[in-house]
């Protein structure tokens, strides 16, 4: 009788652990990051901030746990050079321009502000290119967000990371 019920618990047992099959439902969405470019972005003036920005809506939605790095690109002596914003720039006689962001789960906010009327220097407002990365709540903080290509190998060893390219005005 002992051996009977030892090899129904052995079977049982297999048979209720073998069953499970939810690995077909569960989708593991905060492992994958996301680039999405905006290229040839306009910053439009709001009169209620005093200040020029874009407000680029996230869809889907990311998750609270997740975090957003914002990247513009500029030239360097014809390179492509990504810059980690916040960013000032320093141009001289006392002029600055100060890029900056910030992002909620549904949109992110990049802006810029200046110790001058930025309406007269187009070139920093005008067709400019950023690159919105978001990062998953398990991406590494050993990374240096600082290096551009540190972080985007990173976001590609851990599961893949899909680009999006977006043209906007």
């Amino acid at each position: 009788m002992k051996k009977i019920f030892l090899l129904l618990s052995v079977i049982g047992t297999l048979t209720f652990t073998s069953c499970n099959n939810d690995d077909d439902v569960y989708v593991d969405t905060d492992t994958i990051g996301e680039t999405i470019q905006l290229n040839n972005t306009n910053l439009t003036f709001d009169v209620n901030t005093g200040r020029y920005q874009l407000l680029y809506p996230l869809n889907p939605n990311i998750f609270d746990s997740d975090a957003v790095l914002v990247y513009r690109f500029t030239n360097d002596d014809g390179f492509t050079v990504k810059q980690l914003i916040p960013r000032t720039l320093y141009l001289g006689g006392g002029d600055e321009v100060d890029y900056d962001f910030n992002y909620t789960s549904t949109d992110v906010l990049i802006y810029a502000d200046a110790t001058f009327d930025l309406s007269t220097a187009p070139e920093f407002i005008n067709n400019q290119t950023f690159q919105i990365v978001i990062l998953p709540s398990n991406f590494s903080s050993d990374i240096d967000v600082n290096d551009y290509d540190a972080v985007m190998s990173a976001l590609n060893e851990n599961g893949g990371n899909k680009v999006r390219v977006v043209e906007t005005r």
